[in-house]
Order: structure tokens, then sequence, then C-alpha cells
């Protein structure tokens, strides 16, 4: 075995030049949306692995989606366990960003765009294989690494891959970055997104505004009761409103976004189909709603791959020098397709960061080896089980 402390070390030794391909890939714009970005971030990584010996395929997501990267490497064990690590190339940021605020450091604080949502990550799980390779590790089954690029978005054309490639492994490492306290991620709420729209009967607010059905009273209705659906034990976000467009009309048309998150799978699925229920049926007579899903993932839970994943963390994170805590947050990742499907999933490997999707967005430098020595631990200690 290598062991996480001479991960560690390998990767100290290169901390510059890791940092030097951070701010690289940090200062290529790579929204969602267009593709450009995205596209350029995950040919640059391609180049990365391709070197270091890998199967490189480049998988195309949708006309709007950029390609996904796909790397595998293929051990010297005929018959070894696989071990799925997964990040995303895309960020919430608008192109322009990185002219804005490129990557800066300070007293030892990198920020910039996405720097540790993800691409610090996508880095330092670039150099953690690295150094396992250097150190003669090859007694290994199958590695595949996925990094997606449409994350932020829900996944639209990367959800159908991942499930694909993750349903037999052993267990997936997702290295989002490491909470701003130092934890990993042991699980995530689930979510279900959609629009709700409602429809009305218009009539002039003044001279007969017995003849319409107000779109925007039954919207609020709705939004009400909705809300309500939180004593179930999950949270629910409306956004969006909109109705209506003039003040003597009375609106026939009303809608508005909601978002239903829960840590259970099975709350989750009790909230929505509440929701739907709601829906179909009408406070003011005459009007009709729809709810209109438009993405959402299920919920990771904290199961017994979980712990048993925690248990092997622990021994490699007092090698690798790293305080070991975990536990659950209330966003999605790309971990959430795999639980429901029985692999054990730890997420949040990467670097420690904080302050994520806003402008303040950073990571700590002096993180990058010890948790680049607990993800590179982890990938050989799980492949040799």
């Amino acid at each position: 075995m290598i062991g996480a402390a001479a991960i560690r070390k390998a990767l100290e030794a290169r901390q510059e030049e890791i940092i030097e391909q951070i701010a690289h890939v940090v200062n290529i714009d790579s929204p969602t949306f267009p593709s450009k970005g995205t596209n350029a971030v995950s040919s640059h990584f391609a180049g990365k692995y391709r070197a270091l010996g890998a199967d490189v395929e480049m998988i195309p997501g949708t006309h709007e989606t950029g390609d996904h990267l796909l790397v595998t490497f293929l051990g010297k064990r005929e018959i070894g366990p696989h071990i799925f690590l997964i990040g995303h190339c895309d960020t919430v940021f608008p192109e322009g960003t990185a002219a804005q605020r490129p990557f800066t450091i300070k007293d030892d604080i990198a920020c910039g765009p996405g720097v540790a949502d993800m691409k610090g990550c996508l880095v330092v799980c670039q150099f953690a294989m690295e150094a396992l390779l250097a150190e003669g590790f090859e007694e290994f089954g199958k590695i595949s690494i996925l990094y997606d690029t449409d994350e932020e978005r829900g996944n639209p054309s990367s959800r159908e891959l991942i499930e694909r490639i993750g349903k037999d492994a052993a267990a997936a490492l997702i290295i989002e970055s490491g909470r701003a306290n130092g934890s990993i991620v042991s699980s995530r709420k689930g979510s279900c997104y959609g629009k709700l729209l409602v429809s009305g009967v218009s009539a002039h607010a003044g001279v007969d505004p017995e003849r319409g059905r107000s779109a925007v009273h039954e919207l609020a209705h709705k939004m009400v009761t909705i809300q309500n659906l939180e004593q179930k034990g999950g949270t629910i976000n409306i956004t969006g409103l909109s109705g209506g467009d003039r003040p003597h009309i009375v609106a026939d048309k009303a809608s508005c976004h909601i978002e239903v998150r829960a840590d259970r799978q099975t709350t989750l699925d009790s909230m929505t189909d509440e929701l739907l229920r709601i829906v179909s049926k009408s406070h003011i007579e005459g009007t009709h709603s729809e709810f209109k899903k438009i993405s959402g993932r299920p919920a990771m839970e904290f199961n017994h791959g979980t712990e048993k994943l925690l248990s092997i963390a622990a021994v490699i994170a007092r090698d690798a020098g790293v305080e070991l805590k975990h536990g659950p947050t209330g966003g999605g990742s790309d971990g959430n397709y795999l639980s429901p499907l029985g692999v054990a999933v730890l997420d949040g490997l990467g670097p420690v960061g904080g302050n994520l999707h806003t402008d303040e967005e950073y990571m700590e430098l002096d993180s990058i080896a010890p948790r680049g020595a607990l993800l590179g631990g982890l990938i050989e200690s799980l492949s040799v089980k």
C-alpha cells in the first residue's frame, strides 16, 4: 500500500503546480450554457488524463450542454472493485465573470468563479491519481472518473450517464468541495422543482368583475396551502411569481416556481404527491391549475454503505493528517442519483471551500494536500478491497 501520508507528501511537493492549474481552469468561464466554456474545461482535463495512460472518451451532451469527460483506468486485477469518481465542469457564473474577478490568492485563500465548486476539486482529483500512479499503483480493477458539464442545471444530459456507469460501482466518491468547517458530506436532500401554472377567466375589474375568475387569487390560495406542506418534514421554496398584466383586468393567467426538498425519499415523495393533490383541486370554481415538473434529484440518504465508507475514511484520514468530520447538506450533487441504486456514496471529498455560488467563493489552499491525500487514500484502499 502506498498510503495517504506518501500521497500527501507528493502533493505538497507539487503545490505550486497544482495552484497554477487551478488558476488556469478558474479563468475559463464555464457556465452550463452556452457549452463553449465547459467544453474547454473538459478538453483540458481530457489531455491531462490521456497523458496518464487512461482511456479517455468525450460523450456528447444535448445540443445545449457540453461534452462529458469519461476517464477509465484499468489495473492489473482482472476481477476487482469498480470505483467511480464524479465532478462537474460547469459553474453558476455567466460569461465575462472570470475577466471581472479572475483567480486571486490572499493569505493562503484562493478566490475566483468556481474555485471551490468545483474547479479546484477537479484539479486535485487529477493530481491525486497522478501521485498514485507515480508510486506504482496498479493492483486495482477499474477506476472511472466522470467530469460532467451540466450538474448546476440538474444534470439534464448526464443523469442517465451517471446511473449507467455507476450502477455496478463498489463505491462512488463525489469530489465536491469539503464544507467550510472541513466536513465531508454523508447525506444530501432530494428535490423536486417545477412550475405551477394557473388559468382563470378575464373580465373588466370595474364593470363586471363577477364574470372573472382570478388566476392570481387561485394561485395565492394554493401557495399558502403548499407552503404548509413543510409540516411534513421537508422544505418548500416558492419563487418567480407572475400574474396578470393590467390593474383593471381580472388576471386569467398566473404562475410561480416551486421547489420541494427533503432528506428522506419517502418524505419527498409524500410532499410531492400532496402538492399534486392540492394543484388538482380548484379553490375558485372555473380556474384550472397544472404543475409541470422541470427537474429534481432523489435523496442521498445516510445508510449502512455510508457508514462502512466512513469507517474506512477514518483510518485514511489519520494517515493523511485530516480531522474527519461529516454531516448532511441541503444541496444536491451528482451523488444523489447513485444512492437510490444501492451504491455507497461519500461526497464533499475535495479541498475545503465556502461561500459557494457567490462573488465571495473561496478555497483554502492549505487543504489541497491533506484532502487530496484523503481522496487518493480512499481510491487505493477501496480498489484493493
